[in-house]
């Protein structure tokens, strides 16, 4: 399958042709209100923050340092990867320069008041991405909590490649964390340890500056910096993966409480009813 870019889709095509069907696309202009599409640069994030301390696979580095790192990876050697920060409560500041809410992502629940904080344990659901060329997410994954991602790239280039639901054999699915893989190096497999992986069938595609990857839940999927790369995942929840969100819910939560997790189940189920039902009032 080849991932489509796709320019100027109304909501109602977005949700016809992708989102219903869960199938991935790249939108050309999602992000084009958004103050931060010409603004996130490595230098502004040098610039404003260098002196800011961010961990970075258990080492410490200023932003200015890891800037400096970004700039100079090749393939060859790297800077370290993934950078990742939540937006909101490291640089609440900037929130407004990922506003408006383009229409593909909405309506959403994440945050909502019905929603308790018990919903979403190490979730975090708008995060930065900061790497360099040589830098690759360190395994497969699909999202966590079965929500739908919008990778909106503010800088540079980046690779995704992404693999349909249903491959989950041959992916090497954790039993334990069933959303992530235990592929070992997945970019340059060992096939003698991971023999079933050589039937997986992935699809890639280059996301340029100004370009968003609609990845759909369930999708398995990792990414690779080409170049200086700055990215913002905003994720979505709605009712068509309500259901879906419900189950990873229970599944977590059932890990320190069985109990807990049937009560908050039985929660969301009404609170997914009457989340519909104020959707409709407004049009959606």
């Amino acid at each position: 399958m080849q991932v489509e870019k796709k320019s100027n889709l109304s909501r109602a095509e977005f949700i016809k042709n992708y989102l219903k069907p869960g199938i991935p696309v790249v939108l050309t202009n999602a992000t084009k209100d958004w103050p931060g599409r010409q603004k996130f640069t490595p230098d502004f994030f040098k610039k404003n923050y260098g002196d800011k301390k961010i961990t970075i696979v258990g080492k410490e580095y200023s932003f200015g340092e890891f800037i400096d790192l970004m700039n100079n990876s090749t393939a060859e050697n790297p800077a370290p990867y993934p950078c990742k920060f939540d937006l909101n409560s490291h640089f609440p500041e900037l929130m407004p320069d990922v506003l408006p809410r383009f229409e593909y992502a909405l309506p959403d629940r994440i945050g909502n008041a019905l929603l308790p904080k018990a919903a979403f344990p190490g979730a975090a659901t708008l995060e930065v991405f900061l790497g360099g060329p040589g830098g690759k997410f360190p395994y497969l994954h699909y999202d966590y909590l079965h929500l739908y991602t919008f990778i909106n790239q503010m800088y540079g280039d980046k690779e995704f490649t992404v693999y349909a639901p249903g491959q989950e054999e041959y992916l090497y699915a954790d039993p334990q964390n069933p959303w992530k893989s235990n592929i070992e190096n997945h970019q340059d497999p060992d096939y003698s340890k991971y023999p079933l992986f050589k039937k997986a069938t992935p699809s890639s595609v280059v996301v340029s500056q100004g370009e968003t990857m609609f990845i759909p839940c369930g999708w398995w999927h990792t990414a690779k910096s080409l170049t200086p790369s700055v990215s913002i995942a905003l994720d979505l929840l709605n009712g068509s993966n309500w259901k879906a969100f419900r189950d990873d819910v229970k599944f977590e939560t059932q890990k320190r409480s069985p109990l807990k997790a049937t009560l908050l189940d039985l929660y969301l189920q009404g609170a997914g009813i009457l989340l519909s039902a104020g959707e409709k009032i407004k049009g959606y």
